[in-house]
């Protein structure tokens, strides 16, 4: 997958942008597990919060960005593009982003929890991909994203970590011409000229609609699954360069443009949905043992929960 350096930079940016809004903490890997009860170090959120302004959703360590640079369109990140409605029966994250063509006419957006402190262990998603806009023409170059990332402190820094879980191009774009899902794993980069290593995975047909994300990051290997298959397991890129994590990272949902060359006239807006997000720290867990940990917390009346200090 070709990113442009000013992408591959702004991803770094955005991460240090978001620690200033938190403490950043220190993970320590440990073993992994295949408990089948909700251990301590995890983290849980259906996402039940009234608005953007919801005093608990800050309070749960999340932020929305309003910065400057990229990736997509630079200087474009909108809070009012984020909201939480009812989306087909559940209370999810939603995620705007609209363009009329123009750098002065497009809004993003993006969320993250704010410390490095995602590491070993299972994350885990409801996601909703969505291949047309909610009004307006298509064909615009639009990117649906789950993902982890740490700063990048210099060119090659060999502790970089990056694991883009989807990266979602319902009408193409880095050379693609139809709908493509890319699962990829960072190693490193250098911001200019642009290089960088990593292993990506190409799933080129539609995912429009409610997918189930899950990624197990443990033993060296990193395998991501969507709806319970294994749609890719990384260790090495071509070149044998290690892309499983190094060090903490943020967690991170954005929805952005790559380009505005797509677009062809009035506005577009399109939306990406999240029903709910878990991480388990240090486990190693399956799909179905996620479902059901997320079914128990609904039952329970549990709409978040966060130990993974502990």
């Amino acid at each position: 997958m070709t990113r442009s350096p000013k992408i591959r930079l702004t991803a770094a940016a955005v991460v240090l942008a978001a620690l200033a809004a938190g403490t950043a903490a220190t993970a320590t890997a440990g073993p992994a597990s295949t408990s089948t009860t909700a251990a301590c170090g995890a983290l849980f959120d259906d996402f039940n919060y009234s608005s953007r302004t919801d005093p608990n959703f800050t309070g749960h360590d999340w932020s929305i960005r309003t910065g400057a640079g990229g990736p997509g369109i630079p200087d474009t990140w909108s809070a009012a593009n984020v909201s939480f409605p009812v989306v087909d029966g559940q209370k999810s994250l939603q995620l705007k982003a609209t363009t009329n063509g123009t750098t002065s006419g497009t809004t993003q957006a993006q969320v993250q929890q704010n410390r490095l402190r995602f590491f070993e262990g299972t994350y885990a998603t409801r996601f909703k991909f969505a291949d047309a806009p909610i009004s307006g023409n298509d064909g615009d170059l639009v990117n649906q994203t789950f993902y982890t990332i740490s700063p990048l402190d210099y060119d090659w820094e060999p502790t970089y970590s990056e694991l883009d879980i989807s990266e979602y191009l319902p009408n193409g774009g880095w050379g693609e011409t139809g709908p493509v899902d890319f699962i990829t794993s960072w190693n490193t980069y250098q911001e200019d000229p642009f290089d960088g290593w990593r292993k990506s995975t190409a799933r080129r047909f539609s995912h429009n609609g409610w997918h189930t994300l899950v990624t197990v990051v443990a033993g060296g290997h990193v395998k991501y699954y969507i709806d319970g298959s294994l749609a890719a397991d990384h260790t090495t890129d071509d070149a044998g360069h290690n892309v499983y994590p190094r060090r903490p990272m943020t967690l991170n949902y954005n929805q952005w443009f790559i380009d505005l060359s797509g677009h062809t006239g009035g506005v577009s807006t399109y939306v990406q949905s999240a029903d709910w997000v878990y991480y388990a720290k240090n486990e190693t867990l399956t799909p179905a043992q996620i479902t059901s940990r997320v079914n128990n917390f609904r039952a329970a009346g549990t709409t978040h929960r966060d130990t993974i200090s502990c």
